[in-house]
């Protein structure tokens, strides 16, 4: 990973003023979580308001499944996120120095807060990383530390922070025996992205919404402005800002169902009755607080909008592709219900199984139904066997593995050869490598979606996408477009609250062709396939369009952003279920590197010269990593092969470079004739 410095942690002192009060720069009258403490960190304690999500815009919001248009099958719901803690929730997208850091792929990049960030290596899905401000009370004095809190998804409509997964929430099935709603049984999910952290207002504004514990219904004591010691520390005035949001102590943000991504989808096919909704808030701990424990509450609520009580349509969902290697196990999980019982004995919703064939019958509101669901096995490849090798400093190894599809890695990770033997770059230490064997297996293939671009449309540059849901985890292997002109294109896959889930930028040819895209997905309703600007050139169809384009239990195109009328870009797509890749455990393999003494005439050392810049106006700076020592010649040869320049390099060992003076040359093509040992090796330079 490149890494261009960011401290993530720092610690700044701010004099005492000398006035008792408790502000980001003073602590005189501050109060620490443990009042017989005066040296603390002041923390924040987000929680989430039971009260409001009950009785906020009058309650949640039913819709039935059809007839609503986008608000087809969604459960609409509010969320107050209280800080009942000691010290503010301080989020920062920028540095005190003014600058970003993003994620592109493994690279990180520092960027300067203003102007729309883009990866300089072409990655399309950049995360923004952010950091924590904690502010630390010693005494009077006043000071912070800044902690990396997470990288959230980065939006360049907006150019400012995000936060991934600010709140979750899913309707359930209440079990009596379990306390904790989290472990209740899912019928339907949804989440939000934070699209700024705020103080919308105090908690005696909002009364009722800050308690001292949410995470039991109808209960917890009330808290207003007087019940927080450091009431309004912070400030009270955090908005979206590109630097620095958050929510002050004793103050609450509310996201309300109005707002984009506030629902719950609720899955057709589910039956009215008595339900609970779950909403939790940072469920991933991004943030550091006083009590990470109550982050999460639960009302009850009657589903009075969807099927009457009757068949019901149980299903089982693997949680990847129920294609496993050896010693795998996958976790299957059934429709919603008030009890289960599994094949197996289990009596939960979800098992976690290895292969063969397993049944569960759930009984819910709909009845008492059945399903049953088979996982197959593939063989996992034998561990490889490896060769490593020792070789010269300024030399590259070759390294040798069995097996049939091998995979070779570094030390981060990341692919670097394929092939039964690989040749490392030039080495200069002591380099350990990876080798695994791979073998996929191939899942069923599926073909959805408009076929081609035949009929009525016209070529497009406008940003659009079409929709679709996902029933069980599959691939999105490749689709067809209709190109005018080639270049590049960014593709992206979007979940329905806007987080980019995968993506690339793909070179595509003038007219029809294929696009391999290899975006694995999990089941959900409303993804999104985007091209963005700025130039698409993309055929959008207007004509022949009919949705939903629907594959039974798999997949299902149910519109476009412009409407039903249109079909955008991506035709013919392919499909794959149950696709497999299997691999051995990795193997290390070492290139070991000493330093040597002479010229071995055996050693290849195309790859050790370079000459640069080529062309040039006459200056050329020659480079050599020797492996052990000994002389070089160099000579430079007109187009006809008479000599213009000659030098020795002499006893040379490591890398070492050299001027080549060709300025008084006419421009033209040259000749480089490096003699070392028995071997010469040749260049061709320009002169402009």
């Amino acid at each position: 990973m490149k890494k261009i410095v960011l401290l993530f942690l720092s610690f700044v002192i701010v004099p005492f003023l000398g006035i008792a009060q408790c502000t980001t720069t003073n602590a005189t009258s501050c109060q620490c979580e443990n009042i017989s403490q005066t040296n603390c960190d002041l923390l924040p304690d987000i929680t989430i308001s039971w009260y409001a999500l009950e009785n906020y815009m009058s309650g949640p919001t039913e819709y039935s499944q059809t007839g609503n248009g986008v608000n087809d099958g969604r459960l609409k719901v509010t969320g107050s996120t209280p800080n009942i803690g000691h010290g503010p929730l301080t989020v920062r997208g920028q540095s005190n120095s003014g600058m970003r850091t993003f994620l592109c792929g493994t690279d990180t990049v520092t960027f300067p807060a203003s102007g729309t960030f883009t990866c300089p290596n072409g990655y399309p899905i950049p995360k923004q990383i952010t950091t924590q401000r904690i502010y630390h009370k010693n005494g009077n004095a006043m000071s912070y530390w800044d902690r990396k809190a997470a990288a959230m998804t980065y939006h360049p409509t907006h150019n400012h922070i995000h936060f991934d997964d600010w709140g979750v929430f899913t309707l359930r099935i209440k079990d009596p025996s379990e306390p904790d709603p989290r472990n209740w049984s899912i019928v339907g999910n949804g989440h939000k992205l934070g699209f700024c952290l705020m103080d919308y207002g105090t908690c005696s504004y909002y009364n009722e919404h800050c308690r001292d514990d949410n995470t039991v219904y109808n209960s917890g004591t009330n808290m207003v402005n007087g019940s927080f010691p450091n009431w309004g520390l912070g400030g009270g005035s955090y908005g979206c800002s590109v630097v620095e949001q958050g929510i002050s102590s004793g103050y609450t943000d509310i996201y309300s169902e109005s707002l984009d991504g506030m629902w719950i989808n609720i899955p057709p096919g589910t039956c009215n009755g008595n339900y609970w909704i779950v909403y939790e808030v940072d469920p991933h701990d991004a943030i550091l607080e006083e009590n990470e424990t109550n982050n999460y509450t639960a009302i009850p609520f009657t589903l009075t909008l969807q099927s009457p009580s009757g068949s019901p349509a149980i299903k089982i969902i693997p949680d990847k592709s129920p294609n496993l290697c050896s010693g795998e196990l996958i976790k299957l999980t059934a429709t919603a219900g008030t009890s289960y019982l599994w094949s197996n004995g289990a009596t939960t919703q979800s098992v976690w199984v290895g292969a063969g064939t397993y049944s569960v019958t759930v009984t819910n509101y709909c009845g008492t139904g059945s399903a049953s669901f088979t996982v197959a096995s593939s063989t996992t490849p034998t561990t490889p066997s490896v060769v490593g090798q020792t070789i010269c400093s300024g030399t590259s190894a070759s390294l040798s593995a069995t097996g049939t599809n091998v995979s070779w890695y570094n030390n981060s990770g990341v692919v670097v050869g394929t092939g039964n033997t690989f040749s490392t770059p030039i080495l200069t230490a002591t380099t350990t490598y990876y080798a695994q064997d791979e073998v996929y297996y191939p899942g069923v293939i599926r073909k959805v979606g408009k076929v081609d671009s035949t009929g009525a449309g016209a070529y497009s540059s406008s940003t659009n996408y079409c929709t679709f849901d996902v029933f069980r985890p599959l691939t999105i292997k490749s689709v067809k477009v209709s190109a005018s002109g080639s270049g590049n294109r960014t593709i992206q896959l979007m979940d329905e609250i806007g987080i980019i889930q995968d993506g690339g930028i793909y070179n595509i040819p003038n007219g029809t062709s294929r696009v391999q895209l290899n975006y694995t997905i999990q089941p959900g309703k409303n993804y999104s396939l985007q091209v963005t600007s700025p130039t698409p050139n993309l055929w959008r169809s207007s004509g022949g369009v009919s949705y939903p384009y629907t594959k039974t239990d798999t997949i299902s195109i149910t519109g476009s952003s412009g409407g039903s009328n249109y079909f955008y870009y991506l035709y013919d797509w392919e499909i794959e279920v149950g696709g497999a890749t299997c691999s051995s455990p990795q193997v290390p393999v070492t290139a070991t590197v000493q330093v040597c003494s002479g010229i071995d005439d055996d050693w290849d050392l195309t790859n050790n010269i370079n000459v640069y810049p080529n062309p040039s106006n006459g200056e050329f700076t020659f480079s050599i990593i020797m492996p052990g020592s000994g002389d070089a010649t160099i000579r430079v040869l007109d187009i006809v092969g008479r000599e213009i320049y000659s030098q020795k390099m002499e006893n040379i060992s490591g890398e070492k470079t050299s001027l080549i003076d060709l300025k008084s040359m006419a421009q033209g093509i040259y000749y480089l004739d490096v003699q070392i040992g028995k071997k010469n090796y040749f260049r061709k330079l320009i002169k402009e």
